[in-house]
């Protein structure tokens, strides 16, 4: 149980810890939860987590009569604090109607719940589990389902036999508690209610169309080949493809963001990190998906070489001697040669051309910007501006990187931003060339791609 009160240091030491050296005001908030139960027998015993409101308890003995095990005290914040948490630990007598007592069970142990329904199911009472099964709808979701019941959990729904229910008790689980060992069990459920309905099922998993490649999937991703290849062995390649298409949406998504975003340090660590994932979609995707993935590649930006590289790296360095490269990955390197070879062929920006290629927002100061860095000759623009101005344009240089310094000459009013092009616009460029080159000699002589269109070494 635990107790949030208003409270004043005894003192007002905010130093001070003990419950004692606290003046109690008014209570706050106040809440239980149960954490361990046991059978009416004492066996059984077992580990949960379940709130109880304040309607449903009674208690015959007064927190005030209780010594707390725990107490911590928040300062004022400015506004909020002065605040004191207590701990209490209660014996509790728990009470349910007979005709609610799987579904009160269940939502304090999902373990419990699914080891009952599977016990059923097995005794051929599948009508009585499935209106067992019915009744947890209301709170199952948020019921603290564990990834590891996963496997229970698509025995359960296949036995059922029952496509809602069954697509309502996997809802919870998200696609990193999918294992290879899980092959048999999706295999089952995929030929109970179909390829389709186990799509919107995983649709959930991945957290919906919109949902970002979350940091936890990276390494999911590891074990990707072995489930694809597991699911092949349970006769479903249709889900291993459903799985490939589901994390390739998010990890293409990932790609498209970073590959157009700056700043440079920030987008080069993102695209690096996303290198192993592609390369483990890329080891287990058949002909159908790699078409669409090499489409995605060639329509970012140069900057997905920053992901693209990392990941030819990455398969070189695993290779065995012997042993023969994913077919889709001797695509992505012709794809890297083209790039390279172009960008390592780039003519020499002429010694009066400072233009730079830009394209802003569209508004009107963006405008403005783009047509001083689209200028062959312009270097300055001293440019009166309010101050919301000047941070919109401060903002879209830093954002862009562009090699534009930019001062606020604070005299007059407005104040005047400057804007002057640096050399840096023409040492950026030689390193690139520099860069390009020394990455096409080492992708030409690991990847084998000499002789081939557009991808010889710059001299």
């Amino acid at each position: 149980m635990k107790e949030t009160w208003d409270a004043t240091p005894v003192g007002y030491d905010p130093c001070v810890g003990a419950d004692e050296d606290h003046e109690l005001g008014e209570l706050i908030d106040d809440e239980i939860t149960l954490g361990w139960w046991t059978g009416p027998d004492g066996a059984g015993g077992e580990q949960i987590s379940l709130y109880v409101h304040d309607y449903e308890s009674c208690s015959s003995t007064p927190s005030a009569d209780l010594k707390p095990y725990d107490s911590q005290y928040e300062g004022y914040m400015g506004n909020y604090g002065n605040t004191l948490d207590r701990w209490y630990r209660r014996a509790a007598v728990v009470v349910w109607p007979r005709e609610r007592a799987f579904a009160a069970r269940s939502e304090a142990g999902s373990r419990w719940a699914l080891e009952e329904l599977q016990a059923r199911i097995t005794k051929g009472d599948r009508d009585g589990a499935r209106a067992a099964a019915e009744s947890l709808a209301p709170f199952w979701k948020n019921s603290g389902v564990q990834p590891g019941q996963l496997g229970n959990a698509l025995r359960v729904a296949e036995g059922l036999q029952a496509p809602g229910t069954a697509a309502m008790l996997l809802e919870p689980f998200r696609i990193d508690a999918l294992t290879p060992e899980h092959a048999d069990d999706m295999a089952a459920v995929a030929r109970r209610y179909g390829v389709p309905w186990l799509g919107q099922v995983t649709e959930g998993w991945f957290g919906g169309a919109h949902n970002r490649f979350e940091e936890h999937r990276y390494g999911w991703t590891e074990r990707l080949s072995q489930l694809c290849a597991a699911l092949c062995s349970a006769r479903s390649p249709a889900v291993a493809q459903l799985l490939l298409t589901g994390v390739w949406a998010q990890v293409d998504g990932e790609l498209r963001l970073w590959a157009e975003s700056g700043p440079a340090e920030i987008r080069r660590a993102r695209l690096e990190r996303l290198s192993l994932p592609l390369l483990r979609i890329l080891e287990a995707a058949d002909t159908r998906l790699r078409g669409p993935i090499m489409a995605a590649l060639r329509s970012c930006p140069d900057t997905v070489l920053e992901c693209l590289l990392p990941m030819l790296r990455h398969a070189a360095r695993e290779q065995t001697e012997g042993e023969p490269r994913a077919a889709g990955l001797a695509a992505v390197a012709r794809e890297c040669g083209d790039r390279l070879g172009a960008l390592a062929r780039r003519a020499p920006r002429a010694a009066d051309d400072w233009s730079v290629a830009w394209a802003g927002c569209g508004c009107e100061l963006c405008g403005t910007l783009g047509a001083f860095l689209g200028s062959r000759s312009r270097r300055t623009l001293e440019w009166p501006l309010a101050k919301d101005g000047r941070r919109h344009v401060h903002s879209r240089i830093d954002t862009a990187e562009l090699s534009v310094d930019h001062q606020t000459r604070r005299q007059g009013r407005p104040y005047t931003l400057v804007l002057t092009k640096t050399e840096e616009l023409f040492s950026r460029e030689r390193a690139t060339r520099r860069q390009a080159g020394a990455a096409l000699t080492w992708l030409v002589s690991t990847w084998n791609l000499s002789g081939e269109a557009g991808v010889e070494p710059s001299p």
